[in-house]
Order: C-alpha cells, then structure tokens, then sequence
C-alpha cells in the first residue's frame, strides 16, 4: 500500500488479521516530495495520484495492478491480473462521459513499460505541457499511452460516482453503462459514500464492506498474533545512511531491528518501516536506550559515524558490536564480517546460544 505517513502499528495490526487468509499488505513508503509530480486538476485529488506514474520503478513484479482508494473489489482480481493485455504496456476502462480511459484501476504490464520507459515520457509530459493537463495524472497517462492502451471491460471499473454530474447534465444515461455484478465498483468525482450525505448509487453498498467485522472476513480461519518475543539488533545512528541495512533486514527476517537516534530521523529511515521487523525510535529518550541495550543480543555499527560513548556501554554489557568491512573502515573494538551473509549467520549463532 503506497502511503506516506501511515503508523507501522496500523500495518501490524491489518496483517495480524490477513494472516489466517495467506494475505500480507506491505507498506510502500513514497514521498512525493522527492518525485516528480504535475499538476492536479481536481479538488478531491492531491499530487499523491501521481505515484501511480511511478510505480514500475517501485516495485518488482510482473504486473502491476493498481486501485484508487474510493474502489470497492466485489469479486477476484485473478481474471484481471490474467487478462491478455494483447502486447500493449497498460489496460484501462474507458471513461463513461468523456473521450478517454479512466486511471482508477490501472494494469501495468512491467517488461512493457520499461522497454517503452513510460515513466520517464509522463515525467516529461507533465513537466512540459502542464496547460494541456485538464484531468490531472489521467491526462497524462491517456496523452502519453495513446495508442498504447488495452481497453478492458466495465466489469472492472464500474463507474458509479458519475451519477450526479451526469443526471444533472444529462450527458448520457449511466443506466446504459454500469454492470449489475461488476468486480469493481469505482466512485468517482467528489460525492463519495463516506461523506455526510452522498447522491450516487452504492452508499449502502460502501458502509456494508466498511463495517464487515475481521471474523466475517476471515470466514472462520485462524488468525494469528505476532506477540512471541523476537530476538533484537541495536543500531544507533544520527545518520540516514547504514551500509547494507536492508540486505541484513531481509536476510533475517526473525530478529528485530531496534534503530535509535539522538534526533529526528529523515524519510529515508521511516521507509524502512515498510520491513515488519524493524522498529525506529527518533530523540531516543535514555530510559528507551537503556531498555534497547539491555534485551538486544548485539550492536550494529553501520552508520557514517558511531557514537563512542554508545559504543562503550554496550561493550561494557559483555555482549558484541558488530560491523561489515567496507571502505576506510576500522574499528578495532568490534567484530568485523566481510559480508552481511556471514554476519548474519554470527548473529543466528547468537541467538542460538
């Protein structure tokens, strides 16, 4: 899930619960400070729904669905995630009341739209034509992938936020154009369901899937809780940068990365929330420190700069710091691996003992 600002206790608490189903919503950190962005046409919509834009470059996948909060999925996605998209890079809906396809629910074909570097040409698009843009990143992506676009069914964007524009403009008769059993239904514009009042078909609908309790959700599997005690890492830094951070992460997946800085940490570090086995504690408070010191197994040095005094209180505790060898590093106190591999598996002998 592409966010900015979500807490990892919200991702925690939703993957407790998808766990009985085989599920797992990862926490995308994306901040769009640091990404190309055009203009946005619409009050309802900031410069976030640009993010879609960028997505084949961040992620790793084969295809690429994406879905704008305001959907509600009705059925399974596998007959969409299979559709032959007949060679071309992206799929859409068209749109019910003007001449081009609606963005909401995108199908991405990744070797596609990087053999025709997509995102670069909407960067380039957007950065340059921004008087033609009338429908914010849809413009873009219409504009760009004209010609491009393989057009899917209705089933799979059901347009029914269209309702109130097109009633009182007497554009078309939606009635000609929405599915009864659709897949996905999408509520357009800005009469959403959640909203004090709303015009458009499907409120009740909304509220209904909104307030389904987990039980209902699971259908009788077992959830499970991540409340065992997880064996942890202490990393303190004032620094952004630690060598080799996310390789160690992955590569042990059962300890916890307790990471703990003297100041307020950047949007580099948050990212590393989206690892459910990493937690981050900004102006460490020293009763924290102290807490972090005590119940982890060992320290990790990877920062541009240690804090010495650290250092030597938690080698006073008898337990080990522990680095990787890189360029003009040395630290004579430490125990130094020449892979996070190695490393690693010091650490599950420690763990172990």
């Amino acid at each position: 899930m592409a966010n900015m600002d979500i807490p990892q206790e919200w991702f925690t608490n939703i993957n407790q619960k998808l766990a009985g189903t085989g599920s797992y919503l990862y926490d995308l950190k994306v901040d769009v400070e640091y990404l190309p962005t055009g203009k946005v046409s619409k009050d309802h919509i900031n410069d976030y729904s640009y993010v879609r834009l960028h997505l084949p470059r961040l992620l790793e996948a084969d295809r690429i669905l994406y879905l704008d909060s305001d959907t509600v999925v009705r059925q399974s996605l596998w007959p969409l995630l299979e559709i032959d998209l007949q060679g071309q890079p992206v799929g859409m809906v068209h749109e019910i009341s003007i001449p081009e396809f609606n963005s909401g629910v995108l199908l991405i074909d990744q070797a596609q739209w990087q053999k025709m570097d997509l995102t670069q040409r909407c960067i380039d698009f957007f950065s340059q034509h921004e008087a033609e843009i009338n429908n914010g990143d849809q413009t873009v992506l219409n504009r760009v992938c004209e010609g491009m676009i393989r057009e899917l069914p209705t089933t799979f964007n059901n347009q029914l936020g269209l309702e109130e524009i097109l009633s009182r403009n007497h554009v078309v008769v939606i009635d000609d154009y929405l599915v009864e059993d659709a897949v996905i239904d999408h509520y357009l514009t800005s009469d959403k369901p959640w909203h004090l009042l709303s015009v458009g078909r499907g409120r009740e609908q909304w509220w209904h899937y909104r307030n389904l309790e987990w039980q209902t959700i699971a259908a009788h599997q077992q959830l499970i809780s991540d409340l065992l005690p997880m064996p942890s890492l202490l990393i303190f830094t004032a620094y952004a940068e630690l060598y080799q951070i996310e390789e160690l992460i992955t590569a042990l997946p059962m300890v916890r990365f307790e990471i703990a800085a003297p100041v307020y940490v950047s949007f580099k570090l948050k990212q590393l929330l989206r690892y459910p086995n990493v937690r981050i504690h900004q102006v460490v408070l020293p009763q924290i420190l102290d807490r972090l010191i005590d119940e982890s197994v060992a320290m990790l040095d990877l920062s541009a700069q240690r804090d010495e005094e650290v250092q030597r209180r938690y080698l006073a505790t008898g337990k080990p710091v522990l680095s990787l060898e890189r360029p003009g590093y040395q630290n004579e106190e430490e125990q130094i691996f020449e892979n996070s591999k190695l490393l690693g598996e010091y650490v599950q002998t420690l763990i172990n003992h």
